[in-house]
């Protein structure tokens, strides 16, 4: 496929409804429950971010980098810390008919990386960001805010660093703020009483594993 030809296939792509991107496996709690039982339900159902519902209405929404930065490097005790509290409020809708060119124009007006996508006033899905440059990435595209080779990105603060080790030792010097006597893992939310352990274990299952942004996973240890 030649420049031209890419060139035209991502110009129609662009023009395509939201609808035909939308992922329509969505998860939602009440927004009254803690983040701590929140996590443990976007790790069980792998995905990286929670619709909030009150009162049978989406309300807000929470990403795994929401509870980085809002719970763990702040500290707080997830179990006590309702979901709603760190919510993104209002939500940003589309309609599924809207075009792609239309989803990321307001993505950038609104500087979020998801739409909850509408039919008649009722949610039928999410279109996020990933989703449509995973997309172009087909076109050749260059994708502005994905991993450097040979890098491995922090998922607090997305600097990247040559080393495991130095990034394990970043993690938990900068931006894991103690909490009420144990530390919690950025990946998967395990806590640990103190930083050599946690430093271990991030080394040991989540650095150096294949480990993309917004992959979540459950692990034991």
């Amino acid at each position: 496929m030649n420049f031209k030809e890419r060139k035209t296939m991502l110009k129609q792509m662009l023009e395509e409804p939201v609808s035909k991107y939308t992922d329509h496996k969505l998860l939602a709690v009440e927004h009254n429950v803690t983040v701590s039982d929140a996590a443990k339900e976007m790790i069980e159902n792998k995905v990286d971010s929670i619709l909030v519902y009150e009162n049978d209405d989406v309300v807000g929404i929470v990403t795994n980098k929401d509870i980085l930065s809002e719970v763990v490097a702040k500290g707080k005790n997830p179990n006590k810390v309702k979901i709603f509290e760190i919510a993104h409020k209002p939500i940003i809708k589309i309609h599924k008919d809207s075009s792609v060119k239309d989803a990321i124009a307001l993505m950038n007006k609104h500087d979020v990386r998801r739409l909850i996508v509408e039919n008649d006033a009722r949610t039928i899905g999410m279109i996020s960001q990933k989703m449509i440059v995973g997309n172009m990435g087909k076109y050749a595209v260059q994708l502005p805010e994905l991993e450097i080779p040979g890098k491995i990105k922090c998922p607090y603060c997305s600097s990247f660093f040559d080393d495991k080790n130095i990034l394990s030792k970043h993690i938990v010097n900068i931006h894991v703020a103690k909490g009420p006597s144990e530390y919690m893992c950025p990946y998967c939310y395990s806590v640990f009483e103190d930083k050599k352990t946690l430093s271990g274990h991030i080394d040991d299952i989540h650095i150096g594993r294949g480990l993309l942004e917004g992959n979540i996973r459950k692990v034991t240890v």
